[in-house]
């Protein structure tokens, strides 16, 4: 009876209450990190900052609560797994953000909170809650030699290229290897996408089928893989992918019951908070900005900073890209050049910006409804591709392509950063047949059944 009580408080008031709390102590964390250790190390990046007032804070957070309460409750699709992470690390930074970077002033970062927390509200309640399969498989040895095949054209071509680096790079070091290897891209570009698609989509689905088959020689090599591309690229983001598997294995346990989407957001709360004061402690900054100003804050001051440029000065039209032979581009560099311009007074920067902010770099308001639009249909079809598929797999898989729309827009993240990859992988990765009970007969009567809990009654 108890226990009964306890699911219904949990269906009931407890969880809302739960997750505005949350965005409200985000909010307190993300303003007091900013203010006051962020933006006087960092003004000259552009971290600047202006008390808004209580007003718009107050309104500000109340969009992003607002926002979060239409998020799936548990991380139990594909979707669901994008969606927070893309609230923590994007939407949440942008709509807390909006009033107090400077760029914007308070009117006019309120309506820029209220159009993305509403068209993030529209792509979450978007999702089908029972997709159905897509309907097309192939056998797993046939998987594996495409992965294989694919895992041997990139390191080959980027040992030849580059040569593979075998010694681990110092975190403060990678940035002369990093330029090297901008050089060396130069000549072979598809060699970006290779590294790309192989660190972001290829080394988790490697490392996820090991956790969960309990071949834990496949997490080696998939670590190990993972370690040698960022050694040799410098690519920062590599090797914190590694950190990111881990916290979905522990967040998404096997044999766990389907977990709190809102707890990714109370552990990014956490991990700017410990920044924070080892910061403090150590008289440093560094903490701070490896994994709050890069990480979440950097989100939330462009996306201002793109709607003041693009207000100001004509939009791109995607002219600098995919539309480059139909429209007259109007500047001479991309938009991550012209606003990295203007938020240091003329540095040489590139400000990637994420989607939302993308879109409006290209169509105004529209365009940012249009980037929503994109992920709508987007997480619609990985959920399908997805299903049958344990969550612990497609969260690992995604994690990595869906922090890249923090800093990319809809289009470079699904070329470029693997999400169309990610996509087609799990399509095609083999699983049992799943009945209408979510029972696989032929698994339960397989003497693996106790070793593997890969196929698992779906909860």
């Amino acid at each position: 009876m108890r226990r009964a009580m306890d699911r219904a408080r949990m269906r009931g008031i407890l969880p809302p209450l739960t997750i505005v709390v949350l965005v409200g102590i985000y909010a307190v964390v993300l303003h007091g990190v900013y203010a006051g250790q962020v933006s006087p190390a960092f003004d000259y990046l552009g971290y600047r900052y202006r008390d808004p007032g209580a007003g718009p804070l107050i309104l500000s957070t109340a969009i992003a609560a607002g926002t979060a309460l239409t998020l799936p409750r548990r991380l139990a699709t594909a979707s669901s797994v994008v969606l927070w992470v893309l609230f923590t690390v994007t939407v949440a930074p942008t709509v807390l953000m909006s009033t107090y970077t400077s760029y914007l002033d308070p009117a006019r970062g309120l309506a820029l909170a209220a159009l993305v927390g509403m068209v993030f509200s529209i792509v979450a309640l978007g999702q089908n809650p029972a997709p159905r399969p897509l309907g097309f498989r192939l056998r797993s040895p046939v998987v594996w030699t495409l992965v294989g095949l694919f895992a041997a054209a990139t390191f080959v071509l980027l040992g030849v290229v580059q040569g593979l680096s075998f010694e681990l790079v110092g975190i403060l070091d990678v940035y002369d290897v990093r330029a090297d290897f901008a050089e060396k891209l130069e000549s072979v570009g598809i060699l970006s996408y290779l590294v790309a698609t192989q660190a972001n989509v290829v080394n988790p689905w490697i490392a996820a089928r090991g956790v969960l088959e309990r071949r834990w020689w496949l997490v080696g090599v998939a670590i190990i893989a993972q370690l040698v591309l960022y050694s040799t690229t410098g690519y920062k983001h590599v090797l914190f992918a590694i950190a990111a598997w881990l916290v979905m294995l522990i967040v998404l346990q096997p044999r766990k019951e389907r977990t709190p989407g809102s707890i990714l957001l109370a552990g990014a709360t956490a991990m700017v908070v410990v920044a924070a004061v080892v910061d403090q402690l150590l008289s440093t900054n560094l903490a701070t900005s490896l994994f709050s100003r890069r990480f979440i804050l950097t989100p939330g001051m462009l996306s201002t900073a793109y709607v003041r440029f693009f207000s100001d000065n004509p939009q791109a039209h995607l002219g600098y890209s995919v539309l480059r032979p139909f429209v007259d581009y109007p500047y001479d560099e991309t938009p991550p050049y012209l606003v990295g311009a203007m938020i240091t007074n003329g540095k040489v920067i590139a400000s990637n910006a994420n989607l939302f902010a993308d879109g409006f770099a290209n169509f105004g308001w529209l365009g940012v409804a249009g980037a929503g639009a994109v992920l709508l249909v987007y997480l619609r079809l990985v959920d399908r591709a997805s299903v049958g598929l344990p969550i612990l797999m497609s969260a690992i898989v995604l994690i990595i392509p869906a922090v890249a729309l923090s800093n990319a827009s809809v289009l470079t993240s699904m070329l470029s950063h693997g999400l169309v990859v990610a996509f087609g992988l799990l399509a095609l990765t083999p699983r049992p047949h799943v009945g209408a009970l979510g029972i696989d007969l032929a698994y339960l009567r397989s003497p693996r059944r106790r070793q593997s809990p890969v196929f698992r009654v779906r909860s």
